[in-house]
């Protein structure tokens, strides 16, 4: 009788462990793969260009950038709204051509010309754009999205193949990280710690640039 009853709890231990780590790789699951499962579409990009920007040409002319690179504010409790007129204030000290969130892509710079986001040589070659930081699981995974479906449509729109710059310095898709670390111009290292701590918080599991620049390729294949 002993013998059975040890067995019975047992089996009712295994099942439950069972069921907790199944419930955990579910929460686990990656951003990517729940943008998928859940067939999220991306925001509408719509256009408030501010012609109180200045204009000067790429390094090859206008509306000729090399690549993209994806910034994040790093201020947790700002809007979309609330950067953009910030930067309009501002612009003398910093600019990027657009800012995405978990409902937006609003263009407010002509990317046929420079922004000022990475510093030199950077600013001379690259489209630039800011994610405002999100707070909860849903949001995220829609601004990453955004994300990624905008950066396929400015490399579609520039005629500009993917390749994943972030880990030999060569290539189309940028951190602002990459840049401060292979060309210089700041020493900023975004948004790899955006990513990284929203992916732990929302999915257990970090987001990287690398999951990101695959989240652009299925988007860019998809256009």
């Amino acid at each position: 009788m002993k013998k059975e009853i040890d067995n019975f709890f047992l089996t009712i231990l295994t099942v439950l462990i069972t069921v907790i780590a199944l419930s955990t790789l579910a929460r686990a699951a990656s951003v990517n793969s729940y943008i998928s499962a859940h067939h999220y579409s991306p925001a509408t990009i719509t256009k408030q260009i501010w012609k109180g920007f200045p204009r000067y040409r790429y390094r090859h002319g206008k509306g000729k950038p090399e690549g993209v690179v994806i910034h994040e504010t790093g201020n947790p409790s700002s809007t979309i709204f609330d950067e953009i007129a910030y930067m309009k204030k501002n612009y003398r000290n910093a600019f990027v051509h657009s800012f995405v969130d978990s409902n937006h892509i609003i263009n407010i710079a002509n990317t046929d010309y420079l922004c000022w986001g990475v510093g030199y040589p950077g600013n001379a070659r690259f489209l630039q754009f800011e994610q405002t930081e999100m707070h909860s699981k849903k949001s995220f995974a829609h601004e990453v999205e955004n994300a990624a479906y905008y950066t396929a449509y400015l490399l579609k729109s520039y005629h500009l193949k993917p390749n994943d710059a972030v880990y030999d310095g060569k290539g189309t898709v940028w951190s602002h990280g990459a840049v401060a670390k292979y060309l210089g111009g700041s020493d900023h290292t975004d948004p790899v710690g955006y990513y990284k701590r929203a992916g732990r918080k929302y999915f257990h599991k970090a987001y990287t640039m690398n999951q990101f620049y695959k989240l652009v390729l299925t988007n860019y294949d998809d256009m």
